[in-house]
């Protein structure tokens, strides 16, 4: 049995609904001494605040240069996805700094002491700023993380296990998904739940010939010999705007949508589902969610249990 103590704080904390979600790419001018030393300040200050999570994830040439002696063994870059119309470009940063607490007060502050500690070691590549409401429900009125698994059941799904390099530690998928508010709005609601595949305000799951095979939930629930390719989800809505200039001066486009983070024990559960989501799998069916929502940024990364971080940045 793998010892939850080892865990990066958090990690399992739903009650932290407010989170920051930077993403770092390395400086050519950092070194690895400077670069450890800010690492181990930032997890210094989230130390000393009571109720804020700070967790720390690298991708794979990251993880190589602070730990070059052992690396988890299906640990990968991410690699863009594409398929007819659909796409899933890789955006592949090194560092993953995931804040997040129930108090929404502690978070600007330490986003200024991350900006503060990193600027000199790494390039800020993506900042999300995300809220989940009390029901969990993403920006399109679904409930998001539905079926995750509850207390312990939570732990062989989520980490890696017992006997394989990096146990207790995770692999992690995050991605930045925007939004066709308008588009998907404009669907009746029973439509909507066809898309998705659950009722919008009951959250119960379609069954029998009311579930559509190109539905989000019958892509992304599958197995492979025998065994469901289960992951453990903390997304966050996020709502953020873009300039954009016309004739008429410069006007604010929407960039609304889910940074969609999920934690798992082996990089198949999350190759499996997005291969199903694109129609990457022999029987060609994509999945319907993706005509009103588009894939703007993939990392693949490695989330240390608390233990081999700290070996990492000594």
């Amino acid at each position: 049995m793998l010892n939850i103590e080892s865990v990066q704080a958090g990690l399992f904390d739903e009650t932290s609904r407010h989170g920051r979600l930077l993403e770092y790419s390395l400086s050519n001018s950092s070194g690895i001494g400077p670069l450890k030393s800010a690492l181990k300040s930032l997890i210094d200050y989230a130390d000393s605040i009571d109720n804020l999570y700070l967790n720390l994830s690298f991708g794979s040439n990251c993880w190589d240069l602070l730990n070059p002696t052992w690396r988890p063994e299906e640990l990968v870059p991410f690699r863009a996805l594409t398929n007819n119309q659909l796409s899933m470009p890789s955006s592949q940063a090194d560092i993953f700094v995931w804040l997040h607490s129930s108090d929404v007060e502690l978070i600007p502050q330490a986003v200024l002491h991350v900006y503060a500690v990193m600027k000199s070691v790494a390039l800020l590549q993506l900042d999300i700023e995300g809220v989940k409401n009390k029901q969990s429900r993403d920006l399109i009125g679904f409930v998001d993380g539905t079926a995750n698994a509850k207390d312990d059941k939570r732990l062989p799904i989520a980490l890696i296990p017992k006997g394989k390099v990096g146990a207790g530690g995770s692999y992690v998928i995050s991605q930045r998904w925007q939004h066709d508010l308008e588009k998907f709005n404009h669907l009746p609601i029973p439509e909507q739940e066809k898309v998705v595949g659950r009722t919008k305000e009951a959250d119960i799951e379609l069954e029998g010939d009311d579930m559509p095979e190109n539905s989000h939930v019958s892509r992304t629930d599958a197995k492979v010999d025998c065994v469901g390719m289960k992951i453990y989800r903390r997304s966050y809505p996020y709502m953020a705007s873009q300039l954009s200039a016309t004739s008429h001066g410069r006007t604010k486009k929407p960039d609304n949508g889910l940074y969609f983070l999920a934690f798992a024990c082996e990089m198949q559960r999350f190759t499996v589902q997005l291969d199903r989501m694109m129609g990457l799998t022999s029987d060609g069916i994509s999945d319907k969610l993706m005509q009103f929502t588009q894939v703007k940024n993939s990392s693949y990364w490695f989330m240390p249990n608390a233990n081999d971080l700290s070996s990492a940045l000594n």
